[in-house]
C-alpha cells in the first residue's frame, strides 16, 4: 500500500516536471516568433514614417497657420 502511494506521488511529480519543460519550450518558441515579428514591423514602420514624413503637416495660406496634424477644413 505504501509503495502505491509513493509511486503515485513520484508519477505526479514527474508529470509536473514534464509539463514545466513543455511550457518553457512553448514560451521560447513564442518569444522567438514575437522577436521576428518585432524586427519585421520595426522596418515596415520606419519605412512608413520615412515615406509619409512630408505629409504629416499642412499649411493654411490664408491664416498663415502651420499645424502638426492634418484636419478637415469646413466651408463657411
Amino acid at each position: 500500500m505504501l509503495n502505491i502511494g509513493v509511486s503515485a506521488i513520484l508519477a505526479f511529480v514527474a508529470w509536473i516536471a514534464m509539463s514545466i519543460v513543455d511550457l518553457k519550450t512553448e514560451t521560447a518558441v513564442i518569444n522567438q516568433k514575437v522577436s521576428e515579428n518585432h524586427k519585421m514591423l520595426s522596418v515596415l514602420w520606419d519605412d512608413f514614417l520615412e515615406n509619409k514624413n512630408d505629409n504629416l503637416a499642412w499649411v493654411d495660406d490664408k491664416a498663415n497657420i502651420k499645424a502638426t496634424a492634418k484636419t478637415e477644413k469646413t466651408v463657411q
